[in-house]
């Protein structure tokens, strides 16, 4: 609901989630947020990569601080639970701040994925989450393997 007007994607096939984060508040959801798991390429290197998609909050929940507390949830289980080399997210430009203030960066890479009529290029903000919040790659190229998320 919170993305089907966007036509980028309502005209795309996306990877199913393998975890969900999500906190509650008075018995309703109050946000989530979805984590794929999945060996990528990142310059030609198989890495293990935690993707973050569809951080959604209801709007009645909206400004209290939730998506932020279950990003800081999801980005230490990605690390601690997962294992992951890295978290990975595609981002809106308008979202990048937000992101930006939880650790996560921009990186000007090219990236691929697959969609049912081939491969495809994103064309948006791929945002990168390093453990430590030091060690931050600068990928030139990065392919999803599959599905984007």
């Amino acid at each position: 609901m919170e993305f089907g007007h966007v036509p980028f994607v309502q005209q795309r096939s996306w990877a199913t989630p393998d975890w969900v984060v999500l906190w509650e508040t008075d018995g309703e959801v109050a946000t989530f947020c979805n984590i794929v798991e999945r060996e990528i390429l990142v310059d030609g290197q198989r890495r293990k990569a935690a993707g973050i998609n569809n951080v959604i909050t209801p709007a009645a929940h909206r400004g209290k601080g939730y998506a932020s507390q279950v990003l800081r949830e999801a980005n230490a289980f990605l690390f601690r639970k997962l294992q992951a080399n890295m978290g990975l997210l595609l981002c809106a430009d308008a979202l990048v701040p937000f992101y930006e203030r939880l650790g996560w960066y921009t990186v000007d890479c090219q990236l691929v994925y697959d969609q049912p009529a081939g491969r495809e290029e994103y064309d948006s903000n791929v945002m990168l989450l390093s453990p430590a919040h030091t060690n931050r790659q600068a990928p030139a190229h990065i392919d999803l393997q599959g599905l984007p998320w």
